[in-house]
């Protein structure tokens, strides 16, 4: 607030700026509850001096993210610029600081010890400070259609490849990458990770399963949900004995064919909406 006066009298002239917080403020008190801040930047540290560290452009990236808006990179200063980037993001940091460079930097790192690895990592800290229920989780994928050239991916750089495959928008004239996603029976995403563009669901979710196992701490009895793309001979087999899944059964096998054509009798539930026949049969050498 700047203030000046007159020699005619003690008249004040004030000039107040106003800086919306909005729920941004929730967003950025929460991952500092959460100590994701200290994570990051234990896991991939600042080594040169920039203003901001990686920490803080990942929140950044959050609340651009979170803020209805996903601006691209080259305009997050533009979104900052309206926004109280102290309190949100540190002392001393300022809209110009959140420029495409200083993203770039970030994600490298972020690229170079691994994006799925680093996110594994920032749940299980939220899982030690928050009780997040992992007793259902539900596997499924998606994929983005992409617009320009892509050249083939480039082995020894162990990055996926953006080529086409099964779109889920019917783009088929676009090129495209897979998201492998495990949510909670919250909708809190557990597990993600970036696969080529021709991933198949039929091979993709019971790895997706058998990653989240190997990677997070989870209760001894977890439900794995999935479509009927999981639903196979060799799925069944690899899934195993101990590990508990829920899924539809394609309307492709036989033995559910027959059924459809049977006149059963049908049992209403608790809930009248629905009714049901049980039935037990035995599939990929697994009852």
């Amino acid at each position: 607030m700047n203030t000046a006066n007159s020699s005619e009298g003690m008249n004040y002239c004030m000039n107040i700026t106003t800086t919306a917080l909005s729920h941004l403020g929730l967003v950025s008190g929460t991952f500092d509850e959460l100590g994701i801040a200290d994570l990051i930047d234990t896991t991939i540290p600042k080594n040169r001096n920039h203003n901001l560290s990686h920490s803080a452009v990942i929140k950044a990236m959050c609340l651009n993210g979170l803020g209805f808006n996903e601006s691209r990179l080259y305009l997050y200063s533009d979104y900052f610029e309206n926004l109280p980037t102290e309190r949100l993001l540190g002392e001393g940091i300022l809209p110009e600081h959140i420029n495409d460079d200083v993203l770039g930097r970030t994600l490298d790192k972020i690229y170079e010890y691994g994006c799925t690895e680093l996110f594994n990592q920032v749940v299980l800290k939220a899982m030690k400070n928050v009780p997040f229920g992992n007793h259902i989780l539900h596997t499924d994928t998606t994929n983005f259609s992409l617009h320009g050239n892509y050249e083939n991916r480039d082995p020894e750089l162990n990055t996926i490849e953006i080529t086409y495959g099964h779109p889920k928008d019917m783009r088929w004239d676009l090129k495209r990458y897979v998201l492998s996603m495990v949510c909670n029976q919250e909708g809190i995403p557990l597990f993600v990770e970036t696969l080529s563009g021709n991933a198949s669901d039929k091979t993709t979710l019971v790895k997706t399963v058998k990653k989240i196992q190997k990677n997070l701490e989870l209760d001894d009895k977890v439900y794995h949900i999935a479509d009927s793309a999981i639903y196979s001979d060799d799925n069944i087999t690899e899934l195993g004995v101990h590990t508990l899944w829920i899924t539809r059964v394609p309307a492709t096998i036989t033995e559910v064919k027959d059924l459809q054509n049977t006149d059963v009798e049908l049992k209403v539930c608790t809930d009248k909406r629905y009714s049901y026949y049980e039935v037990t049969s035995s599939y990929g050498g697994m009852k």
